[in-house]
């Protein structure tokens, strides 16, 4: 997912371009659009240069200053600048307000009826500006800005016009309205108008940054493994630069998966090795970065010996969920059931989940688990729902069963996550095809939730099979082709006594005997 470019302009160097003031109007994707609100709402809240409008702005109620600027405007005879008159502290700004109402009063001299009207609305602006505009801190190397996300009223428009005649950024954002070109004439000031399509829903700038959130943690994101020597480096890094990690010292953060691009030997290089010595691993004060497989190998080698070496070296681990599946969903979770309808109550308007509702029930399976995995896990939900993951897009229904489904997950499962720390070896899911099944959207939705819950993840299809390829973008997927497909393979069928089998398995396999 590319990143928008709403806010680009404006936070941009001021030493080569000149102050802006640009109109968004509509939104082309508003997915990218609430992405962007969400990566910027940080920098607005940290930056002191920065009046963020995110409703109309009200009249002016503090007596005190209207008097001072009723006072002030008796003596106005056509020309603020020559006013004794500090409309803020700044005195090199305050100089440019003035000069900027001189232009402006100008300019729009049509638009008051009588002077009375005009000293009204100048006594208004001047207020305003000392309200919103004369506590900020504004620094000679950039320049102060304006974001107003609203419908606009025609003093407002004109506030901010007379703020970007005086040298601030202005930026208008409106998805449903294009009412501005109703107000005023743009071209006479050189505002920049960009206008995508308008909606007819309206959400908040808090809606925007929370829907933002969930899309900026449901973007696919890959790395790149490098090979063998990168383990021993990667785990000189972490120990020179980091220290020793002490168990479960990561469980109070948030977990989001990276996805890893990989060979097959590579695979089987990192499958064994905890996360802190995989590449990509990192993690701050409230995320921890986990580099997982979601992968698919499709046929076997020709040498079938050296595929049953490939799944026992995987298999090999305590942490080894292996699955025979055969479209049972049993395997993974209870299966829906008409009453499970019910849960439609739990989801919100906007597809979120209303989490509270969810955790008082506390009657299902991942209810065992403390509060804040319990919360995590929701959230990732919500991430599913709101990707692109899915090739056709998740209806009510699809919703619904996914949201069940999870919630319903088999205990194995629960305990995987309970169990899992989140820098030592994560668990880990086998899924082997031995005959033609293909994924529904509910059992492909709890697989994506796992990846992001940090499970390594495996499809063995030795027919090669497009048992999920039909369902999800091939983005998400790794997908590996091997020597040859062989449908209907046995993974004992190598040795014609059948003990090969056992002897790389053994009783703790947990292997389906035919």
């Amino acid at each position: 997912m590319s990143d928008s470019k709403i806010f680009e302009k404006i936070f941009s160097n001021q030493f080569d371009r000149e102050n802006y003031f640009i109109s968004y109007i509509g939104i082309k994707d508003e997915n990218l659009y609430n992405l962007e609100f969400f990566k910027t709402s940080e920098i607005i809240n940290k930056r002191k240069d920065i009046v963020l409008f995110t409703q109309s702005i009200q009249n002016p109620n503090d007596f005190n200053i209207i008097n001072f600027f009723k006072e002030k405007v008796v003596g106005y005879k056509g020309s603020i600048e020559n006013l004794q008159i500090d409309i803020i502290k700044s005195e090199k700004m305050n100089n440019k307000i003035k000069k900027a109402f001189d232009i402006f009063l100008k300019l729009e001299k049509e638009a008051f009826k009588n002077d009375r009207v005009k000293e009204n609305f100048i006594i208004k602006i001047m207020s305003w500006i000392k309200m919103f505009i004369d506590s900020l801190e504004i620094e000679e190397n950039d320049f102060p800005k304006i974001i107003f996300y609203s419908d606009i009223k025609k003093h407002e428009l004109y506030f901010l016009t007379i703020l970007y005649l005086s040298g601030f950024d202005i930026l208008y954002l409106n998805p449903n309205s294009n009412d501005i070109l109703e107000i005023l004439d743009i071209k006479k000031y050189k505002i920049s108008l960009e206008e995508e399509e308008l909606k007819s829903e309206y959400l908040t700038f808090d809606e925007r940054i929370s829907l933002g959130e969930i899309i900026d943690k449901s973007c696919v994101r890959k790395a790149m493994t490098i090979g063998a020597q990168a383990s021993k480096r990667i785990s000189d890094e972490l120990l020179n630069d980091a220290g020793f990690i002490k168990p479960w010292q990561l469980q109070d953060r948030k977990i989001k998966n990276l996805l890893l691009n990989s060979t097959i030997d590579e695979i089987s290089i990192y499958w064994k090795q905890p996360l802190k010595l995989r590449p990509g691993f990192s993690f701050d004060e409230k995320i921890v970065q986990a580099p997982v497989f979601l992968s698919k190998l499709n046929g076997i080698y020709n040498d079938s010996k050296e595929y049953i070496k490939l799944v026992s070296a995987l298999r090999d681990l305590e942490d080894v969920y292996f699955i025979e599946y055969t479209g049972d969903i049993n395997d993974f979770s209870s299966e829906f059931t008409k009453e499970a309808f019910s849960l439609s109550f739990a989801l919100n308007s906007n597809n979120t989940i209303d989490k509270k509702y969810i955790l008082d029930e506390n009657c299902y399976p991942i209810s065992i688990l403390n509060k804040n995995l319990q919360y995590l896990i929701l959230e990732k939900i919500e991430e599913v729902i709101a990707s692109d993951m899915f090739l056709i897009k998740l209806n009510k229904e699809d919703i619904i069963r996914g949201l069940y489904t999870t919630l319903h997950m088999n205990k194995r499962l629960v305990h995987m996550i309970n169990n899992f720390d989140y820098s030592l070896v994560n668990p880990k899911i086998i899924i082997y095809i031995k005959k033609s099944t293909l994924f529904n959207k509910e059992l492909v939705f709890l697989i994506i939730l796992l990846s992001k819950m940090g499970f390594d993840i495996i499809i063995l299809a030795p027919g090669g099979e497009n048992c999920i390829e039909n369902v999800v973008n091939n983005e998400l997927m790794d997908i590996h082709r091997l020597d040859k497909m062989v449908y209907d393979f046995k993974l004992d069928s190598v040795n014609e006594e059948g003990n090969l089998f056992q002897k790389i398995f053994g009783k703790r396999s947990g292997f389906k005997w035919g």
